[in-house]
C-alpha cells in the first residue's frame, strides 16, 4: 500500500520534501494500475497540499484528482494569495487556511530546480525549507513547493499559476490577492504594491501613508501623485486597510480610492482620507482622532437626501479623543424613534473582507433611532455610544422596517 504523509508544517514531514519529483511520477504510474475505487481511497486520504503538488505530475493525474475530489473541493470557500513587499506570495485555500505553495524569485545558482509546463509556460519549481513567521510571532521551519520567476516574466508566471488554480478549483470560487506591509511597525515607508492582471481576482491592499522624514525632512505624506496614479491604473479594489497621519495633499474627490468596496482607516485627520464626504463603496470603518459634529451631521443628511452614499451598507466611526453628543446629533439629522418599549431589530452584515480573521460580521446595531432616505424610503439605523457612531442601511422601506419590530 502507498502512504502519503502530511506537509511538514504539520507534525509529519511531507512526502514531497523527501522524494524526488521523478519518483513521484513513478508513483503515478503505480497508482494508475489500481482500480478507480482504490485510487479514490488513496487520494481521499491525502492532504490538500500533497494533492495540489501531485496534480503537477501529469495531466491524467490532474483529471483524476479533479474528478475524484469534486465533493471535497466544494468545501473550499476561497483561494488567497498573500503577498508582501518581497512580491513572493503564498497561496492558501480557505476556510481552513491551508498553505499550498509559494511563488518566489528565481535564485541564480540555486539547486534542486525541475521544470514543468503550467498552462503553456515552462516554470522552474523547487522544494524549499525556510523559516516562517506567523501572526503570533512564532517561527517554525516549513517545507513547501515553490514556483520561481525571473524579473522579466513575473506577471506571466503569476498568471500561469493562477490559471492553473482556476482550472483546478473552478472559477466559481472567490480568489483574493492580499497585500500587507511586512514586517509591520518596522517598515512603514510608502510602497506601491505590485498587482498582477489576474482573471476573477479581488485585490485587498494595506497602505501606510506616513512621511519619510529622513528623505523629505517632513513627517507629512508627500507621495499623493504616485498613489493616485496607482489607483487610476488599477482595478477598483475590494478592500483597503489604511494607516495615515498628515499629508501635503489630499485625495482628489473623484479618486478611484473612494470607489473601493470596503475601507478600514486609522487616521489622524477626518479629511485624510475624506471618507465621510466622498465614499462610494459599501462598508467603511473609520478610527480617527477627532472630527467635528458638523461632519457627522452632513454625512447623515447627504445620505437622507439621496445625494450621496447610494451603495452604503454600513459605516462606523470611532473617535479617539472626544465623545459624540448623542442628542445633538440625533436632533440635527431629524432621527425618528420607535416606541421605547419596542425591541429594535439588529442590523449586522457580513464583512466584505476580514483583515484580522476575527468576527466575520459588522458590529451589531440595536437602536431605537433611525433615519429615512427621501428618494426611496429606505431606512438606516443610527446608533451613538460614547465615542462611536454606527450607521446601518436596511434593504427595507420604513413601513417594512417597522413591521419587524
Amino acid at each position: 500500500m502507498i502512504y502519503f504523509n502530511r506537509p511538514s508544517c504539520s507534525p509529519r514531514p511531507s512526502c514531497f520534501s523527501i522524494i524526488s519529483f521523478k519518483f513521484s511520477a513513478q508513483l503515478v504510474m503505480i497508482l494508475s494500475k489500481y482500480p478507480y475505487v482504490i485510487q479514490k481511497e488513496i487520494l481521499d486520504n491525502m492532504e490538500y497540499t500533497d494533492l495540489f503538488m501531485f496534480s503537477f505530475v501529469s495531466r491524467n493525474m490532474k483529471k483524476l484528482i479533479k474528478s475524484s475530489q469534486l465533493n471535497r473541493f466544494q468545501s473550499i470557500s476561497s483561494v488567497q494569495y498573500n503577498c508582501d513587499r518581497t512580491d513572493q506570495p503564498w497561496v492558501y485555500i480557505f476556510p481552513k487556511r491551508i498553505k499550498l505553495m509559494r511563488i518566489v524569485k528565481h535564485e541564480e545558482g540555486g539547486n534542486g530546480y525541475f521544470r514543468l509546463e503550467v498552462c503553456g509556460k515552462i516554470i522552474d519549481f523547487q522544494f524549499r525549507r525556510e523559516a516562517r513567521n506567523e501572526r503570533r510571532h512564532t517561527t517554525y521551519e516549513c517545507s513547501h513547493l515553490a514556483a520561481t520567476y525571473y524579473p522579466f516574466d513575473k506577471e506571466f508566471t503569476f498568471q500561469s499559476i493562477h490559471n492553473y488554480c482556476l482550472d483546478s478549483f473552478g472559477n466559481s470560487l472567490k480568489f483574493n490577492w492580499e497585500f500587507r506591509h511586512i514586517p509591520r511597525y518596522r517598515e512603514i515607508r510608502f510602497y506601491i504594491p505590485f498587482l498582477p492582471q489576474l482573471q476573477n481576482v479581488s485585490f485587498c491592499v494595506d497602505f501606510w501613508l506616513y512621511g519619510d522624514y529622513e528623505r523629505t525632512g517632513t513627517m507629512d505624506f508627500t507621495e499623493m501623485r504616485r498613489l493616485e496614479e496607482f489607483f487610476s491604473s488599477s482595478p477598483v479594489l475590494k478592500s483597503i486597510r489604511m494607516f495615515s497621519r498628515s499629508t501635503t495633499e489630499l485625495f482628489n474627490p473623484d479618486s478611484k480610492f473612494y470607489q473601493t468596496e470596503s475601507i478600514e482607516s486609522q487616521q489622524s485627520r477626518i479629511d485624510f482620507p475624506a471618507i465621510l464626504s466622498h465614499f462610494q463603496g459599501r462598508q467603511a470603518f473609520i478610527n480617527c482622532a477627532r472630527c467635528e459634529n458638523l461632519d457627522l451631521i452632513e454625512f447623515v443628511n447627504r445620505w437622507k437626501s439621496g445625494e450621496a452614499f447610494q451603495n452604503l451598507e454600513y459605516l462606523q466611526i470611532k473617535l479617539r479623543r472626544v465623545e459624540i453628543p448623542q442628542n445633538q446629533i440625533m436632533d440635527a439629522v431629524g432621527a425618528k424613534h420607535m416606541n421605547a418599549s419596542a425591541q429594535p431589530p439588529t442590523h449586522t452584515v457580513p464583512k466584505i473582507y476580514n483583515w484580522r480573521y476575527m468576527n466575520p460580521n459588522t458590529d451589531p446595531i440595536i437602536s431605537h433611532a433611525y433615519v429615512v432616505r427621501e428618494t426611496d424610503s429606505r431606512v438606516a439605523s443610527v446608533q451613538i455610544e460614547d465615542k462611536t457612531l454606527s450607521f446601518g442601511v436596511w434593504d427595507k422601506t420604513e413601513d417594512d422596517f417597522l413591521r419587524m419590530v
